[in-house]
């Protein structure tokens, strides 16, 4: 398998619908759907949250 320069910049956690109100983060490392909300906008904060908690490698 081999890393290119467009997987290497997708971020870890994106937003995944699964229904018309329902909308979950989307955590691409472990394959998981956590943080549920019912806006895509409350989640899409959650996942940029997540992604800057990542990026700096800590919890806050």
């Amino acid at each position: 398998m081999t890393d290119t320069p467009q997987a290497a910049e997708q971020p870890r956690f994106a937003v995944e619908r699964h229904g018309p109100c329902a909308f979950y983060v989307f955590d691409r490392a472990t394959g998981l759907s956590r943080y549920p909300s019912f806006t895509r906008l409350g989640a899409q904060k959650i996942a940029d949250r997540k992604n800057a908690e990542y990026a700096t490698g800590g919890t806050r």
